[in-house]
């Protein structure tokens, strides 16, 4: 989907109030697209609603939705139906991290990150890319869907088991949809950033014996080691999207871990267990 012709596309970001959705967004906004901002947070949202509002001249929606809450689902879809057919690209970078060593993380938090970053996609996907196709069908014209994954549903790092879990979910459920839709003109992208300087780093909890000042230190330099942005993240998904290319690892710790473990699991292993 070339970015060059994006004027008067409707595109869709869920957690677009911050991070990486509210880079991604300002992109789209500058090429031209009205925005459609999803998240929890109504006054978030409308900050970045009137941020976005200084720096183009498109416009620009909210909605306040919690993905794990299916009823709000409905909402979402009503939002983007009441502005156009079908969303033209759709950006899925909600989602949750946590911290902790497998049995000391609660079940309960197992299942909060699952209903969120798997469940919560899985919802939004099911509601919208219908009328998506619909339109495709109709109008002939390319859309496309960004899921937001993370470097550690690549690579698996002590302490990160429930959430690399649900990140390698979205991996491969991206690559199953990329298939599903690879006769339709709808491109599918799935980016995994490493950590990233987002407001998420202050907001990770951390169970059992790794809930101490050293993890809780450790984490805040992880997320700026590789001093990766929002923005670096965002530009390098839109050249992503004009490209319709399908995988995407961004960071160069990230791409050097991963490279690693494809050539040498074994010093990939010596390495995280160090």
């Amino acid at each position: 989907m070339k970015v060059k012709n994006l004027d008067g596309k409707l595109a869709v970001i869920v957690g677009g109030s911050s991070g990486i959705g509210y880079s991604i967004a300002k992109q789209l906004a500058c090429h031209g697209c009205q925005i459609l901002l999803a998240a929890r947070d109504v006054n978030n949202l409308q900050k970045a609603a009137d941020k976005l509002s200084k720096v183009s001249s498109v416009p620009v929606n909210i909605v306040s939705v919690d993905i794990s809450h299916s009823p709000d689902i409905d909402k979402l879809k009503q939002a983007v139906e009441s502005l156009a057919p079908a969303a033209d690209i759709l950006i899925n970078s909600a989602g949750a991290v946590s911290c902790g060593k497998l049995h000391e993380t609660p079940l309960a938090e197992w299942k909060r990150l699952h209903s969120l970053n798997v469940e919560g996609l899985v919802e939004i996907l099911r509601v919208l890319l219908p009328a998506m196709r619909i339109q495709c069908e109709n109008d002939k014209q390319q859309r496309h869907i960004v899921n937001i994954a993370s470097a550690a549903g690549l690579m698996g790092f002590s302490g990160m088991s429930a959430y690399s879990a649900t990140k390698g979910a979205v991996i491969s459920l991206s690559e199953c949809l990329r298939a599903e839709l690879s006769r339709t003109p709808i491109g599918v992208t799935t980016v995994c950033p490493s950590f990233v300087q987002t407001p998420i780093a202050s907001k990770v909890q951390i169970f059992g014996s790794m809930n101490n000042p050293k993890t809780e230190q450790r984490i805040q330099d992880m997320f700026g080691s590789d001093n990766l942005t929002p923005e670096k993240v965002a530009l390098a998904t839109m050249h992503a999207i004009d490209k319709n290319q399908g995988f995407l690892v961004v960071g160069n710790k990230a791409k050097l871990g991963y490279a690693i473990k494809r050539l040498s699991p074994y010093l990939f292993e010596k390495f995280v267990s160090r």
